[in-house]
């Protein structure tokens, strides 16, 4: 039978309980963050395999990956998902060409869960003699 009152069953339970609060540690300097998601589309259609980046006007980005249906959440750090409460510039990257300068993306993350989807339009084929 285990003694709750024995020096090495104190130590360990002390211990693990410091380990407990150490995971769940978040610095005081933390910005709000809030969750983001949303879907990735080209010509209307899901994009896969494209890297999102949510970048506040300071302070840390967020990042996140789309599935194959386009869909995608970001992480804004390897304990947190979400993005800091801000206005951001948004970068996509991806295999596909997108004309850029027609996607020119800018999102508002809000406190409370955000549902952000983000269009792009191809690039348009330049005509060769």
């Amino acid at each position: 039978m285990l003694k709750l009152h024995s020096p090495h069953t104190l130590k360990w339970v002390s211990l693990f309980g410091l380990f407990l609060a150490g995971c769940s540690y978040q610095p005081d300097d933390m910005p709000k963050i809030a969750p983001v998601t949303g879907v990735v589309t080209l010509d209307g259609q899901p994009l896969p395999e494209a890297e999102i980046l949510f970048q506040p006007s300071s302070g840390r980005a967020s990042t996140g990956m789309s599935d194959e249906n386009g869909e995608y959440t970001l992480l804004f750090n390897r304990n947190t998902y979400g993005a800091k409460v801000d206005d951001h510039d948004v970068s996509i990257i991806t295999y596909k060409q997108f004309d850029q300068s027609l996607s020119k993306l800018t999102a508002k993350v809000t406190e409370g869960d955000n549902v952000i989807n983000l269009e792009l339009k191809s690039k348009p084929k330049t005509k060769t003699r």
